[in-house]
């Protein structure tokens, strides 16, 4: 989530991007205009919501977490 972050670039960027994702307008706005890191604002609200495990597939990457064998 963090990387993805950082690719926004621009405040403008980011916001329009959650925006898209589904992320409130309040949301987007309180987490794009944060002071904190790239890292830490990987695990805020907006970033869960928006960068969800779904999500990453439909880049083409893979998990690196084994998906359990149904019993």
């Amino acid at each position: 989530r963090a990387v993805v972050w950082k690719q926004g670039k621009t405040s403008r960027r980011r916001f329009a991007e959650l925006r898209r994702l589904g992320v409130s307008r309040d949301l987007a706005a309180q987490t794009v205009g944060s002071c904190h890191g790239a890292w830490r604002l990987a695990k805020s609200p907006a970033l869960y919501f928006a960068l969800s495990t779904r999500y990453f597939p439909t880049l083409g990457l893979v998990t690196l977490h084994p998906v359990a064998p149904a019993a």
